[in-house]
């Protein structure tokens, strides 16, 4: 009895290892499929990098002198502070007198405005507004940086 019960739970022991092996298995073609899928979206980013440079070039605007300069990764520092202190001696002689200002109501955004899919992963809303927040940094120091070639370029003709 003792040797069947060991042969028993041997064959058990397999069985989970076994099983086991083949959940590893499975989990690693997962990222092997998700490695690759990253690589060729790397590889389509450089691509489209090297034709918008091409692209860029044939307009001869000298893009490539000018200065990178990258905006701030935030726009604000967010400052945590608690709530302000009432005086109670200046809110019980004014609070009759004065006239109460109407509270501004908070736009309710809907789910589908929090967050957008793009590309298989959602993005939050805000971190879309940051983007479009750097861009136009970017675009108004490349206007500049260009009115200033171009005001160079007029006193020297």
């Amino acid at each position: 009895m003792l040797i069947n019960e060991k042969e028993e739970n041997y064959k058990r022991f397999v069985e989970k290892l076994i099983r086991r092996c083949q959940e590893i298995q499975i989990e690693n073609e997962r990222c092997v499929l998700r490695i690759n899928n990253v690589k060729k979206i790397i590889r389509r980013r450089v691509r489209d990098v090297e034709i918008l440079k091409v692209r860029l070039d044939r307009h001869n605007d000298a893009w490539r002198s000018l200065p990178m300069v990258a905006p701030h990764p935030k726009r604000k520092i967010e400052q945590k502070r608690g709530p302000k202190p009432k005086n109670k001696d200046n809110n019980a002689e004014t609070g009759s007198n004065k006239e109460k200002k109407p509270r501004k109501q908070r736009v309710k955004k809907s789910s589908s405005d929090d967050k957008l899919l793009l590309g298989g992963s959602t993005v939050a809303a805000v971190d879309v507004q940051d983007m479009l927040y750097q861009e136009s940094q970017a675009q108004q120091l490349l206007m500049m940086q260009q009115r200033q070639i171009n005001l160079k370029n007029d006193l020297l003709s």
